[in-house]
């Protein structure tokens, strides 16, 4: 399920024996289900991730309290706390039951729960957890899954969350872009859409330039982004990131991804984000608040007040959203070209060094290359154009190595090859 949308499911139920085995049931369909077997737990978890649910499932007969008796009139005693959270997030969540429907007041409680129910809009209410698929009830766990698959991709944020599936695949627990960022996004994205769900939505530039934070810490992670762009406090340096990932040479580290190019920042080589998508990035960094920082443990602790935009400069604030999603685009594919986090790390440069070692390339054989410029080189290796020019694709012994003293290649190519023999 990897690139595709994911419905997060609120599943109360107090059968351990059963969790592993539905959980693995409701991927199939798209569904991950976050377990409590309690309701006093879930409660916690529903009121602080209210917008993160598509679906609430419950138990018929279960606990209220950890360590509590079961308690046979669960439904009745969770509905209207419930009632209430709807209430509050002026929001309905789509809930259902199942349940092996074997205590002696399971159809008076299904009865008393059906006038709180949407049936129209949610579909069936009851399933049950015992009955095998081809039962002609349709109430198996699997029509269930199946219900809310189809409810779900009516809903504000799935809506949104298929639209942008394409930048969502790369967000989230165990994702590349951490919960954080995909929670962030999901709001934006979803005010922008569905504005009448956003009647109070604040239009601020702080949340981007998190996004972007957790876009280097990712690149971080994966060996594209060095140590020397964190700072004191596991803080992210913007725009040193930036220039790195924009094949730049940073300022104050003097480090760069791989090999430079021939203008006088470094730009034109090596490149993780090409040069229309860095001043994209560079952008979206500086819309907002010079003080705004991550780190990994108190993400969330910067005053926002003072970013507020007007109702009037809202578009401004939504077309950064938009670019921002081809950016986490853009950097996920990358990151799934480039998986090995050494040949990653391998491809920081010291600004200014000679990146490439004469007995590297000394009686060794590569293919002649030609860049943009019409160079003709072996790796960091460049050739005399005259000698070479003829023979590019073809394997060469390279000999007679030394440092290129040529002022307008030497930062592209420090070493140079006098001397090579066709193998």
């Amino acid at each position: 399920m990897s690139n595709e949308i994911v419905y997060k499911v609120l599943w109360v139920d107090d059968d351990k024996d059963i969790v592993k085995g539905t959980q693995l049931d409701a991927e199939e369909y798209g569904i991950q289900l976050d377990h409590y077997s309690n309701w006093e737990e879930a409660e916690i978890a529903l009121k602080s991730n209210f917008k993160e649910y598509t679906a609430i499932i419950l138990d018929a007969n279960c606990q209220i309290k950890p360590n509590e008796p079961i308690k046979e009139w669960f439904i009745t005693t969770v509905l209207p706390s419930l009632t209430g959270m709807f209430g509050e997030n002026k929001r309905y969540i789509p809930w259902y039951i199942l349940s092996a429907g074997t205590m002696d007041n399971f159809s008076f409680i299904v009865k008393s729960a059906a006038e709180h129910h949407l049936t129209s809009e949610w579909g069936q209410m009851v399933y049950l957890k015992e009955i095998p698929d081809e039962d002609p009830r349709r109430s198996s766990s699997k029509f269930l899954f199946q219900n809310i698959e189809r409810v779900a991709k009516t809903q504000a944020n799935n809506i949104v969350l298929y639209r942008y599936k394409d930048t969502f695949c790369y967000m989230g627990t165990d994702k590349l872009l951490s919960e954080l960022a995909r929670k962030t996004m999901l709001s934006m994205l979803t005010a922008l859409y569905f504005p009448e769900n956003y009647t109070n939505y604040v239009y601020e530039g702080n949340p981007l330039r998190k996004v972007m934070e957790y876009v280097f810490r990712a690149a971080y992670k994966v060996g594209l982004l060095p140590q020397e762009c964190i700072e004191r406090d596991d803080q992210i340096n913007l725009l040193e990131s930036n220039r790195y990932m924009s094949g730049m040479n940073t300022k104050h580290s003097l480090l760069r991804y791989g090999k430079a190019g021939t203008e006088s920042d470094g730009r034109g080589g090596d490149t993780i984000f090409p040069e229309y998508l860095g001043h994209i990035t560079k952008a979206i960094i500086e819309f907002g608040s010079v003080d705004s920082h991550t780190n990994e443990a108190f993400p969330y602790t910067i005053d926002d007040a003072d970013l507020t935009l007007t109702e009037n400069e809202k578009e401004l604030f939504f077309s950064y959203v938009l670019q921002l999603c081809h950016v986490i685009k853009f950097f996920g594919k990358f990151v799934d070209q480039h998986p090995d986090v050494s040949a990653n790390k391998s491809m920081k440069k010291i600004v200014g060094s000679i990146s490439a070692n004469i007995s590297d390339y000394e009686g060794k054989i590569f293919p002649i290359e030609q860049d943009k410029n019409g160079n003709c080189h072996c790796g960091d290796c460049i050739l005399n154009w005259g000698d070479a020019k003829d023979h590019v694709g073809k394997q060469v012994r390279l000999s007679n190595i030394k440092p290129n003293k040529k002022e307008n290649t030497k930062k592209q190519y420090p070493i140079r090859a006098f001397k090579f023999d066709l193998e």
